[in-house]
Formats: structure tokens, C-alpha cells, sequence
């Protein structure tokens, strides 16, 4: 086997532990046995543990991959002002509409008292992506401008936590223009 073949099929291994594990974790939870990951994803231990080396690695992997922050800063480099709102907001919207990413998001969000690292990942996203987003918006990361991104992400959350009998896109629309309107 070549080494690139190699390097290619381990990737795809990962991948497809990780797949198993987002679905395992989402219906079940993080304290779900390592054997279910297994037999969802037709592995042993071992393999598992080659690749992520503790069950904690794994759940920060995994957990990580359910949060918004590559929607963010994705977003933030496409475009400025309302866009940014738009790329935020539809891209936030259709990640958790899968059923699977919205439980392990909801599950994600409570172990960050857990890990620091969840914990830290969640502090930046508040912080300095919000602030960032506000000058990107507004022009300025005035207290009042960040508490209308924060705003902004919290009416998202809402959205997620308890879906509205509103339609994704008027939900959207009305979101921004509350956000935008000073």
C-alpha cells in the first residue's frame, strides 16, 4: 500500500468513527459505552482508542464539531454587514435543523461546565468572534452594538432550543431586522 493510500484510508477511518459517535452521543448521550460506537461504526476499541487515545478526546471531538463556531467564522469571510448576518443566521439554521446535529448540540452545551476546552471554545465565540462580527456589521464593537450580535446568537439559540411555529426563513428576516433597526 502506498503511504499516501495509507494516510487516506486512516483519515476515512477517523471520519467514519466520528460519524458513529456523533449519532451514538446525540441519541444517547456522552456517557454512552465506547462498545456502541463500536458496532455503529464496525470497529474495535482499539481502533478507537489508536485514534482518539481516551473516550475524553473523543467527546471533545465530537462535541466540538456540534458547536456554531466554524459557521461563524466562515461567515465572517464572505462578505460584511447584513451578509454576515445572513451566511450566520441560514448557515446556524440548516446545521441544526438535522435533528441529530440539534440533540448534540443541546447535549454539547451541557458539558462545558466539564471541559475547559468546551468552555473555552464557547468564551471565544461570546468574545472576541461576537466583537468581531460587530465591527463587521456595525461598523464598531461599541458595548451596545456586541449585545446586538449576542442578541442575534441568542434568538438563533432560541430557535434551536425550541423550534418556533415559524418557518426558517421568515424566522431569519425578522431576526436581522431586529438586529439591524437601532
Amino acid at each position: 500500500m502506498r503511504p499516501g493510500a495509507r494516510i487516506r484510508n486512516k483519515e476515512l477511518m477517523r471520519e467514519r468513527i466520528l460519524r458513529a459517535a456523533i449519532e451514538v452521543f446525540a441519541e444517547e448521550g456522552f456517557d454512552a459505552p465506547v462498545d456502541h460506537i463500536c458496532e455503529r461504526a464496525g470497529v474495535s476499541k482499539g481502533i478507537i482508542f489508536w485514534h482518539f487515545n481516551t473516550k475524553d478526546r473523543l467527546i471533545l471531538e465530537v462535541a466540538k464539531k456540534s458547536l456554531p463556531h466554524d459557521i461563524v467564522t466562515n461567515c465572517l469571510s464572505e462578505g460584511n454587514g447584513e451578509e454576515i448576518l445572513r451566511c450566520i443566521g441560514s448557515r446556524y439554521l440548516e446545521k441544526y435543523s438535522d435533528s441529530t446535529m440539534r440533540m448534540l448540540f443541546l447535549r454539547t452545551i451541557s458539558l462545558m461546565g466539564n471541559y475547559e476546552e468546551l468552555a473555552a471554545s464557547s468564551r471565544e465565540l461570546c468574545g472576541p468572534l461576537v466583537a468581531e462580527v460587530s465591527r463587521r456589521v456595525f461598523n464598531s464593537d461599541s458595548a451596545e452594538d456586541v449585545v446586538r450580535i449576542r442578541a442575534f446568537m441568542g434568538g438563533l439559540l432560541c430557535y434551536v432550543i425550541n423550534l418556533p411555529g415559524v418557518d426558517k426563513k421568515t424566522y431569519l428576516k425578522a431576526l436581522i431586522k431586529i438586529t439591524i433597526n437601532r
